[in-house]
Parts: structure tokens; sequence; C-alpha cells
């Protein structure tokens, strides 16, 4: 039993390692080849952001939007669908680039003046959208565009709503895509959640709700229901000590239990030791 509490033990730093970071997804319905460029590693959300909003290509673009999802997690978008819009852009993007865990950063991110200098580079207009309703934009289509668009918050702990949350979601960003398209054919999509400075500073969503459910008597789907604690690193590091690590300490421990000491030498038959003594 304590080999098995030290073991959940070790694997919290893992799970904690991702409790305040957040994904970003972005692609573009052309080739883009900043976006290719990228590399694999940011310290924060905010650098990738400004990093692709700063690629020598950005303004071959006809509309650069911003898709804001406060309260996304890594695991939501691990559950998606295949048939949703967003799995389905991201599997057919000529160019599309996945960061499933992104710390916040230490300061706070100014994304209006972000994309507005975007805009101003680009000779764009900007405008800023909130996602509440499935209402087409209305976009000229000879004037390029820098769009921000703003979603509900999840608003949720537990998985099952989550995703429900997220499926609506997806189809307000789908009717708004889809419009966008019909104008702005050559576009590029950043669609992410950004942790605020505050968030990263906050107690661990992991303590915190082990707290809360103790302090009001509710453990209602376990904390795995909430967030992942088996990640693929921690799964791979289980799966080699179980079958290639264990394995050989067991042969090792076999090996040397089997070593047996130097048989005595016997004592020839009819010896006399007394004989051999008077000789």
């Amino acid at each position: 039993m304590s080999l098995r509490f030290l073991s959940v033990i070790s694997a919290l730093p893992l799970a904690l390692a991702f409790s305040n970071t957040a994904p970003l997804v972005s692609w573009s319905s052309h080739s883009s080849s900043s976006l290719k460029a990228l590399p694999s590693k940011f310290p924060h959300a905010h650098a990738l952001v400004d990093a692709i909003l700063s690629g020598d290509d950005i303004c071959s673009h006809d509309a650069i939007v911003f898709v804001e999802q406060p309260e996304l997690h890594a695991s939501d978008l691990r559950t998606l669908s295949p048939n949703t819009h967003l799995a389905r852009a991201l599997a057919s993007a000529p160019s599309s680039r996945q960061y499933p865990y992104l710390p916040a950063a230490d300061e706070e991110l100014d994304l209006a003046t972000l994309l507005q200098t975007a805009a101003a580079r680009c000779s764009s207009t900007f405008t800023s959208h909130s996602l509440s309703s499935a209402i087409p934009l209305s976009l000229e289509q000879k004037q390029k565009q820098v769009l921000s668009l703003a979603l509900p918050p999840l608003g949720s702990d537990l998985a099952q709503e989550r995703k429900e949350a997220l499926g609506v979601h997806d189809e307000l960003l789908s009717t708004t895509l889809a419009a966008l398209a019909a104008t702005h054919p050559k576009h590029l999509v950043i669609y992410a959640s950004l942790p605020s400075p505050a968030e990263k500073r906050a107690v661990s969503p992991v303590l915190s709700l082990l707290t809360h459910r103790a302090a009001n008597g509710t453990t209602t789907g376990g904390i795995l229901a909430h967030y992942q604690l088996l990640t693929p690193g921690l799964i791979t590091t289980l799966l080699v000590a179980l079958f290639v690590l264990l394995p050989i300490l067991m042969f090792g421990i076999q090996a040397l239990a089997s070593i047996q000491s130097p048989v005595k030498t016997e004592v020839p038959k009819g010896y006399d030791a007394s004989e051999r003594k008077n000789q």
C-alpha cells in the first residue's frame, strides 16, 4: 500500500506541470512558410502569438482570425470528435501547428495592440466580435481583415459538460469561418486560450479541487474526470519501468541468488588420518 501511495505522489509533479498551461492551434487555408518554420517550443503563449503575427508572409492572407476560447485545456481538444469543424480544419489545412501546453506569461498580453499592429502592417481592417450566437459576419470582400473573435468560457469542471459546451462553440465557429471563407479564401486562424498571469500565480487547480471537494464533502466524478494525470510522458515512463527495467532487475536478482559457493573437498574413501600421521 505504501509503495502504491508513493507511486501516486511521485506522479503528481508531472500532472501539475501541465496545470497552468493552455493550448494553441493555428492553421492556414493555403501553404504558409512562416507557420511551418515556427519552432517546436515557446516560453509562453504570448511569445507564440507575437511570432505568428510577425511572420514574413502574414500579409499574404486575406484575413487573420484570432479565436479566443477561455478556460480551454489540451484534454478538451483530445476529446473532440473528428467530425467537428476544428478537427477537420486542422486535418485538411495545408499548414497547421499545434502547441498543447503553453505556460502563461508573466505579464498580461495586450492582444488588441498586437492585432492592430498586424492590421496596420498589412493595411487591413481590425474588428472585434463576441461569438455568443450564430450571427454571420458582414465583411467586405475586397478589404483585408484582422478579426478578434471571443467565444464564451467553457464554464464547467465536468468533462462531459465541457465537451458539450465545446461542441456548441465549434458550431458557432464553423458558421463564422464558413462566411469568412466565402469572402476571404486565403485566411489564417489562431485558436487559443490565453491564461492570465493571475491564473499562473494561483494555487494549483488539482490541489484547489481536492481542497474544495473535501470541504464540501463532494467527490463527483473524481479527479481524473477533471484533470489529466496520466500524460503521454508518464505513460511511456511507466511502460519502460514495468516492461524493461523491472524484468532486468528481476533477472539480475535471480542470477545473484543462483550463485553457489564452491563444493567442499570430500575425504577420500579409506583415508586414515592417524596412519597418515605416523608416516
